[in-house]
């Protein structure tokens, strides 16, 4: 799943800054907590409704799908217009140091103390008899090579493989980036990146042995899902070039929404005459990232609203990491132990979301805002006619 680098007040609360300006982008806010939103709909649906005895939502793990999706634009979006700044002023290897250092201090000290938790207390092929390979998945996971360029080592801790995605894109990216920049110039090495991006992780897809399972080994594998960031970074660029916030935002809102819910109500399945493996390796995810990536000029438009639903969303989104990180794992603590402890469902639904909420608070409160306000300061940009001061802070 996002914060900047400018104002105090923006770098406090872990929010967004709005394009030009000082101040929080509620409609950023907005975006980010839909997506988390997403997520939780589809995994809590699936798990409470098995309590209940129900039938999951039909359209409940599509709503999974879109919620990363929407974390993945929405991290080039932001992403992208502090590269572009850096390229515009002084790139080289001190600003991509100090920026790649920023991105890291942001999620990983998260990531990392949640998995040694994880290993204490609900290790690696917990449920199975036969533990052999934790070590082996300790390597794995603690590199972020997880799901690499194949798929999942394991189901464990198996949200991970979005956060592995972003992570190697802000390293790849930002070094083909500003290794052009310097080379070739801010326009030249942006459009080589962004072809590069753009272009290659489809053609993987494309060439990749799929098996049997599509979701987990060609949407799960790093390599194959660069090209989703790198719309947002794509959008960036083109919004703060013709500034599409201002100009048109509202009919691209409409466009986006209805791509997506062109794909939601299953209309890509009436594309026979396109193949199913170019349906659902290529077309599937750049139609999703092409349809999130048109709504965003339009959320820069929102930028007031009434004050419970704006503390709502800056709460939802700040806390948005620490949720997305561990709520699976919440959910499948209670799932192994609520029969044998004779829990009653609604009590494990009520404390699920207790547990998910508390935790991302304290864990935002006193963990992540002190390490966000210890990050090196990346060098401020004056240019006029940019997207500034945008950068990373939070993921899926």
């Amino acid at each position: 799943m996002v914060t900047n680098n400018l104002s105090p007040s923006a770098e406090s609360t872990g929010g967004v800054v709005a394009p030009g300006a000082s101040h929080r982008s509620l409609g950023l806010d907005l975006v980010r907590a839909t997506a988390i939103m997403l997520v939780l709909i589809s995994h809590c649906g699936d798990f409470f409704s098995s309590w209940l005895n129900l039938q999951p939502p039909a359209l409940g793990s599509l709503a999974g799908f879109f919620g990363v999706e929407l974390f993945f634009v929405l991290s080039g979006f932001l992403i992208g217009g502090l590269l572009i700044d850096i390229a515009d002023t002084r790139p080289g290897y001190g600003t991509w140091a100090v920026f790649m250092a920023r991105r890291w201090l942001r999620t990983l000290p998260l990531y990392f103390v949640w998995l040694v938790v994880l290993f204490l207390i609900w290790p690696p092929h917990f449920w199975e008899l036969d533990r052999s390979s934790v070590w082996r998945d300790a390597l794995y996971y603690g590199s972020l090579t997880q799901n690499l360029a194949w798929p999942m080592v394991d189901a464990w801790f198996s949200v991970s493989w979005s956060l592995t995605v972003e992570e190697w894109f802000y390293l790849s990216f930002s070094a083909l980036f500003l290794g052009c920049a310097v080379m070739l110039g801010r326009r030249r090495g942006l459009l080589i990146a962004l072809a590069v991006f753009l272009i290659i992780p489809p053609i993987l897809r494309c060439l990749a042995f799929a098996g049997d399972d599509v979701s987990e080994t060609i949407r799960k594998a790093a390599l194959f899902r660069l090209d989703a960031i790198a719309f947002g970074v794509a959008m960036t660029w083109i919004n703060a070039t013709w500034r599409l916030d201002r100009r048109m935002p509202y009919p691209l809102l409409a466009a986006g929404i209805s791509l997506i819910m062109f794909i939601w109500l299953g209309g890509l399945g009436a594309l026979t005459v396109l193949g199913d493996d170019f349906r659902e390796r290529v077309l599937l995810f750049e139609l999703t990232s092409l349809g999130f990536v048109l709504c965003l000029p339009a959320s820069l438009r929102l930028v007031s609203a009434a004050r419970p639903f704006t503390a709502c969303l800056q709460a939802i989104s700040a806390q948005s990491y620490c949720i997305y990180l561990i709520h699976l794992t919440v959910l499948e603590m209670t799932d192994f132990y609520r029969v044998p402890w004779h829990m009653p469902v609604a009590v494990c639904i009520a404390a699920d979301l207790i547990i998910i909420w508390a935790v991302s608070y304290v864990s935002y409160r006193w963990f992540e805002k002190p390490i966000l306000a210890m990050r090196p300061r990346q060098a401020r940009v004056t240019t006029a006619g940019e997207l500034r001061n945008l950068e990373f802070s939070n993921v899926r």
